[in-house]
């Protein structure tokens, strides 16, 4: 969204003083530690990270908006308001907090990171990659504290940038040279890289440091299946499981090594307390049903590969539409940056083809609406926006803009002023609102709104213009103009 977007041109995740778990390179959330120079002690801020601390994420939402209407020139509580919203899977929104923290605080370098963490996380490659460039220099690599080079290594992993996430972890080494998990995300690094004989090495250094990690003992154990080493590797998926027992993909690989020992009642046995997440491992009602096989059950093999077909096939359906909608929408996205408005908009109704409860394309097609001035075209999309997220500052925003366009200027005005609260910072949002307060003869309330756009954009003319005529009583913004 150009508002809150192009400013930048540029699991579960919560705080604990500051904790940050992030879900690193597919194997679960893995916990580390994050601590923020000026990270609060008392007040508003220090009350919303306990209440994302303790999983209360909208609650903390709401505590950090209040943090922001009594200093809106603060980038912290966008920063961990945006933190609160990715974990609660309010995506869009959640990038725009940091879009407007990065804007605010562009030396914070750790925002940077967690910024182009969720632009990976919403398939914006490129923006990911652009976000991290300014890391391209060590010495700039070298100001993030240990936590932020493992989630920046994280990143880089899931770009498949491995060399840049091994440059990453020796750094973090260099600080903490026994942590064992820099080894097992080394091991990790070269699984991708295609060198199991390495990767395999670095697990067990990190084995070596902390007999502890199950994910460690997992890796290995993945890795030494592979070589047909199977006496070790149930030896090592025994501890990963013990490590973390309702773990299905720790089972389903442990009972595979067990099926290709000969032991299909181990087997069976093993994935009893997870067939249920057959759906979304598959591999276990695939293996449960070459067990029953093995003991002669002909009747239990076929049950179960049926659900194996049944389970494959609906994975392949789900990611073909994901892939079949991610795709057409970074291609609008490039078409935008260069400026081909048609091509985007065609690649956008080609997503919504597909999905259409997809929340960015709608998003972006109402924006391109309501910049033309095509109003009947816009609207059915700021509904369906309003349907699935009422709260979505973006959303708002939109739809703001929607009904002063439409010179319904009370309704324009309670959207504005709903966005007012999580985006006080936010000159172009101020701006709107003093056009509305304008329309509806409250001068005064337009004129505080114009100052304030002003000063958070004193390089923007029209908003100095504005403020000029609301102050000379002049003559009052022509109606049709599109905000």
């Amino acid at each position: 969204m150009a508002w809150l977007f192009h400013r930048i041109k540029a699991p579960v995740l919560f705080f604990s003083g500051i904790v940050l778990l992030v879900c690193l390179w597919g194997s679960g959330s893995i916990p580390g530690l994050a601590q923020l120079d000026s990270e609060p002690t008392s007040g508003l801020l220090a009350d919303g990270v306990r209440l994302l601390s303790s999983g209360q994420l909208m609650e903390a939402a709401k505590v950090f908006d209040t943090a922001k209407q009594r200093d809106p020139h603060d980038a912290r509580p966008y920063f961990y308001r945006g933190v609160a919203l990715s974990q609660a899977g309010h995506m869009e929104d959640a990038a725009a907090e940091l879009a407007e923290a990065v804007y605010m605080a562009p030396d914070r370098l750790e925002y940077r990171v967690f910024q182009a963490h969720l632009f990976e996380q919403h398939k914006q490659t490129f923006e990911a990659e652009n976000t991290l460039a300014i890391f391209h220099q060590e010495r700039t690599l070298r100001q993030l504290a240990p936590a932020w080079l493992r989630l920046l290594a994280d990143v880089y992993y899931r770009l498949e940038k491995t060399d840049e996430a091994l440059r990453a972890l020796d750094l973090w080494a260099e600080s903490d040279p026994n942590d064992a998990r820099i080894d097992l995300y080394r091991g990790q690094v070269y699984v991708i890289k295609g060198q199991p004989d390495k990767a395999l090495k670095f697990f067990q250094d990190s084995l070596a440091k902390s007999d502890q990690d199950p994910q460690a003992y997992f890796e290995m154990g993945k890795i030494l299946y592979e070589m047909n080493q199977l006496a070790a590797a149930k030896e090592a998926l025994i501890r990963a499981v013990a490590g973390n027992e309702r773990n299905p993909e720790y089972r389903s690989k442990l009972a595979s090594v067990y099926a290709a020992m000969g032991e299909p009642d181990a087997a069976i046995d093993c994935l009893k307390s997870v067939e249920s997440a057959g759906d979304q491992f598959p591999t276990i009602f695939y293996v449960l049903g070459r067990a029953y096989r093995m003991k002669g059950d002909s009747a239990h093999n076929s049950k179960y590969m049926e659900k194996f077909q049944r389970a494959t096939a609906a994975g392949r359906d789900r990611q073909a539409q994901l892939q079949a909608t991610d795709q057409p929408i970074a291609q609008a996205r490039r078409q935008m940056d260069q400026g081909h408005t048609a091509e985007a908009r065609a690649l956008f109704k080609k997503a919504l083809g597909v999905d259409p409860n997809r929340w960015e394309p709608h998003a972006e097609l109402a924006e391109m609406d309501l910049n033309s001035g095509n109003l009947q075209e816009a609207y059915p999309h700021l509904q369906k926006l309003e349907q699935i997220d009422p709260d979505s500052a973006v959303g708002n925003f939109l739809l703001a803009r929607y009904w002063f366009q439409q010179k319904e200027y009370l309704r324009a005005r309670v959207y504005a002023e709903k966005v007012r609260v999580s985006r006080p910072a936010n000159s172009e949002l101020r701006g709107l609102l003093g056009d509305i307060y304008l329309q509806l003869g409250e001068k005064q309330k337009a004129r505080e709104e114009y100052e304030e756009a002003v000063r958070l954009a004193p390089n923007r003319s029209d908003l100095r213009e504005r403020l000029l005529k609301v102050m000379g009583d002049g003559p009052h913004l022509n109606e049709s103009s599109k905000p």
